[in-house]
């Protein structure tokens, strides 16, 4: 035993941590969904749930195996001479006079007629199995769901930063050539101008503190969706948010609601809850009626302390054997008992039914909206990508002008806000996509 311990804890020690087994190298997008789907400790408890009713469905599957009861026990027995048909019974109690006793008895039983209870019972697991089935593939979706959304999170924030760092150089560079003007007394620069160039260096300092801070965070989410854990080495080949793809799109709406009903989990959830629900009911209605069975017995006792009586009308515990093969029937009437569990599987049905009214309108609902999301975010990249062009203009005629004393301080610092501005909106409206693009995929359960 102790070397099976010692060879069971050399097992795991042994077993490297996955991501240190794995990240080496930078990951792509694909990767980090294979890692989530086997490392997510929501898949993990999903996949467990399935082996519990896989063993529920065994528990109600060896009611159609016989069943074998024994009872057996050893006790000390003192010397009775005589039987019951002897006038004189002498008992000796002496220390000699003690010997074992010795009894079995063993049933051995099977039913062979439930009149359909066991076999709606176990349809009902088998569909309450398929339930969990789906609801892995649920979990497996949702995992992916939301490391999309931090992945993308983190490559927008990490886009993001070099721009706020070079929009803090510029500022700089703008704020020192301000001081050298005012400090000439030319004019050109006031104090409100200064101090003005001096709000927009705290401003950019501190969204670039956030970003900072948004990709510090977006990667924890990332690594905890993944199932890693928060010291784990994990780096991503992307380096910033990728650009949306123009064929995207490859199915209208009629043909994402039909993919949508055909591999959607929720649907087969319902569809075998339905079933599961159904055949639960049926069979705690035939719960009041009887129970066929065959059942084989046998009995031996043996005290050699006792007189063995030969007679077969006699009544002997200490000396007999005995056994059979009969049919009988068990029948457990209660109805308070039986009519509680058909109204708790009534309610099952319910609820399920009622999900299903849910999943009828709020599924095509969900993919009308990842849709129109999608189509709106896509559309807006394209629109934030020429607000973008135009103020990078803006900022560069602005700074000119500005260099050469023809142009305003307020005109490079507008031009500068409206310039980040335009990069927030169009990398901020790339994240919008990737994430509406994700709930399609989600919605439609692909």
């Amino acid at each position: 035993m102790r070397s099976c311990w010692l060879a069971l804890l050399l097992f795991f020690l042994s077993q490297p941590i996955y991501a240190q087994a794995t990240f080496s190298e930078p990951v792509n997008l694909q990767q980090c969904l294979s890692i989530a789907l086997e490392q997510s400790a929501s898949v993990n408890e999903a996949e467990a749930k399935i082996d519990l009713h896989r063993a529920k469905l065994s528990e109600v599957q060896s009611n159609y195996y016989p069943k074998l009861s024994v009872l057996g026990y050893l006790a000390p027995m003192f010397t009775v001479n005589g039987n019951a048909f002897t006038q004189d019974v002498d008992r000796e109690f002496d220390l000699g006079s003690w010997g074992p006793s010795t009894h079995l008895e063993a049933l051995l039983a099977m039913p062979i007629y439930t009149f359909g209870r066991l076999e709606s019972g176990e349809y009902a697991a088998k569909e309450r199995l398929a339930v969990e089935k789906a609801r892995l593939r649920e979990a497996q979706n949702h995992v992916k769901l939301e490391v999309k959304k931090f992945y993308y999170t983190y490559l927008y924030a990490k886009t993001m930063l070099p721009h706020l760092k070079k929009a803090e150089g510029f500022v700089a560079e703008t704020l020192v050539e301000a001081k050298k003007l005012y400090d000439a007394s030319t004019g050109k620069v006031t104090k409100v101008d200064l101090q003005k160039l001096k709000f927009a260096e705290a401003e950019v300092k501190k969204y670039i503190l956030q970003s900072e801070e948004g990709i510090s965070l977006a990667m924890s989410a990332l690594k905890h969706t993944m199932g890693l854990e928060e010291n784990a080495t994990l780096e991503l080949i992307e380096s910033k948010i990728p650009k949306p793809v123009a064929d995207w799109q490859t199915k209208n709406m009629a043909e994402l609601l039909s993919f949508a009903k055909e591999n959607r989990p929720e649907w087969q959830q319902i569809h075998h809850g339905l079933k599961a629900a159904t055949a639960f009911r049926q069979s705690e209605t035939k719960s009041k009626l009887p129970i066929l069975f065959v059942a084989g017995t046998i009995e031996h006792s043996w005290a050699p302390t006792r007189d063995d009586s030969k007679n077969p009308y006699h009544y002997d515990p200490y000396n007999e054997l005995f056994g059979g093969v009969a049919v009988g029937v068990k029948w457990d009437l209660d109805w308070y008992l039986t009519k509680a569990k058909v109204q708790a599987a009534n309610a099952t049905l319910k609820e399920v039914t009622a999900l299903k009214q849910l999943a009828v309108t709020g599924i095509p609902l969900q993919v009308k909206k990842s849709l129109s999301e999608s189509q709106r975010f896509y559309k807006q990249v394209k629109l934030s990508r020429k607000a973008q062009k135009a103020a990078s203009k803006w900022i560069a005629f602005a700074g000119t002008a500005y260099s050469s004393g023809t142009g305003e301080v307020k005109d490079v610092l507008e031009g500068m806000v409206a310039m980040l501005t335009a990069k927030r909106d169009y990398y901020e409206n790339m994240l919008n996509f990737h994430v509406a693009k994700a709930e399609l995929d989600y919605a439609i359960g692909q």
